[in-house]
């Protein structure tokens, strides 16, 4: 890919921080490989984005993907922000970093070391990373499989190009007491994102309800959604498409916050708000 390059050497089984360079900034990540992934067949590549102030390792500890990747035989990258902060639309300090460029360079620079299967790549983010998440499938569908956020939707100001595109998968769990990202869309509130106020402020993001509706209309899923209950706070909503590689799947979690659910380090409510144990993001 022009403006990326790296030496594609064969990774180490485990955990590796991979060099690259892409738009002249060095932009190394680390990469998290299963034993199974170097049999030369085919694996599936899951790409993990991590929030806003926190590093990929530390968010990891967070959700537990590194754990799953070796259980289930996939590939992990978990790349970096520039100062921990995507280039998701909301940030005016970031336009000029090229963040969906530099995780497709990712993407390639994986497929280059390792036998990924390009039907099966897959994007995880939370926050920040989950806006970040939702640009990338936005403006490169065509590299994406399918897409999951927590605790986040994207920038008002990408929405509404994003309603143009090929058919994508979305799984989307937010709190419906999330002020860092809240629900209804619009900008960060609450103690949290007082503090985050202080440097580089971020602009307003769509609602979740707003976002499950565009997601609805571009996959051409069914006007109705499907609903059930993980007592005692879950709702989730199922939106069926022509197929599965269309469906909408929408978490809410009443009284949940800025959080991932079933996250495996504990972090005070006062900060970013309940943690929901009902089920493991």
């Amino acid at each position: 890919m022009a403006g990326a390059s790296s030496k594609a050497t064969q990774p180490l089984v485990g955990t590796n921080e991979v060099p690259l360079e892409h738009d002249g900034r060095g932009r190394p990540y680390q990469l998290h490989v299963p034993a199974g992934a170097l049999t030369g067949t085919e694996v599936p590549l899951v790409v993990q984005l991590h929030g806003r102030g926190i590093d990929p390792l530390q968010f990891d500890r967070w959700t537990g993907f590194r754990a799953m990747a070796d259980e289930a035989g996939f590939v992990l990258a978990l790349p970096s922000a520039v100062a921990e902060i995507w280039n998701d639309g909301r940030y005016p300090a970031r336009e000029g970093i090229d963040d969906v460029g530099c995780l497709l360079a990712v993407i390639d620079d994986i497929g280059a070391r390792l036998p990924v299967d390009p039907r099966r790549v897959f994007v995880v983010g939370m926050s920040n990373g989950a806006a970040m998440a939702g640009r990338l499938v936005c403006e490169a569908s065509d590299r994406i499989t399918a897409v999951a956020q927590v605790a986040g939707t994207l920038s008002i100001g990408l929405a509404d190009a994003c309603r143009r595109g090929r058919p994508v998968p979305i799984l989307q769990v937010h709190g419906a007491a999330d002020s860092t990202a809240p629900y209804a869309g619009g900008n960060r509130r609450g103690i949290h994102a007082r503090l985050m106020l202080l440097q580089n402020p971020a602009g307003p993001a769509i609602g979740v309800d707003a976002w499950a509706q565009l997601w609805v209309e571009r996959n051409d899923a069914v006007d109705g959604a499907e609903v059930t209950t993980l007592p005692p706070d879950t709702t989730v909503r199922t939106w069926r498409g022509p197929s599965p590689a269309s469906d909408v799947v929408f978490y809410r979690v009443e009284g949940g916050g800025h959080a991932w659910p079933g996250c495996r380090i504990w972090y005070p409510d006062v900060l970013l708000g309940r943690t929901t144990r009902t089920f493991d993001a």
